[in-house]
């Protein structure tokens, strides 16, 4: 539970930091939060492990318990990509639900996965992003691409 409190806060925290800083304080802040990310998943992974070496019997039982903590932080990095994408990204953010940025980031996180290039993944994010005509720009579609690979699980 402290763990889901802890990723909450974080999340909080970061969209407030990014709506209102520069690009370099955004670059900051993403580094952080990626950082912050790092150290819950290692302790989410080291939770596991004690629990296992503790009681081996239960190692079912752990490892569920780390598949919920797993899912709980990626559910709080998609939320903080969507709060981060709506400030900082109103004209492209503006009608759209929560799912259908969740989608955007979705679809990022795929091409990732696949192996794509960032530059054509940057490009298709410049298509895929556009909003009732206001489509990003490059260095837009950019900052789009770094904070979802940040995002990404």
């Amino acid at each position: 539970m402290r763990l889901a409190a802890t990723v909450v806060t974080a999340a909080a925290a970061l969209t407030l930091v990014l709506s209102g800083c520069s690009s370099e304080d955004q670059q900051a802040a993403q580094d952080t939060a990626g950082n912050v990310a790092e150290s819950a998943q290692n302790a989410a992974e080291g939770a596991v492990s004690s629990a296992r070496s503790a009681a081996p019997g239960l190692g079912s039982s752990a490892e569920s318990l780390g598949d919920r903590a797993g899912s709980v932080f990626d559910d709080a990095k998609r939320a903080t990509f969507v709060a981060a994408y709506k400030a900082q990204f109103s004209a492209l953010s503006e009608g759209k639900s929560d799912e259908e940025i969740e989608a955007l980031l979705g679809g990022i996180c795929q091409q990732i996965s696949d192996g794509k290039d960032e530059a054509a993944i940057v490009t298709d994010i410049e298509a895929q992003a556009t909003n009732n005509g206001n489509a990003p720009s490059a260095d837009e579609a950019g900052r789009i691409f770094d904070q979802a690979k940040l995002a990404c699980p």
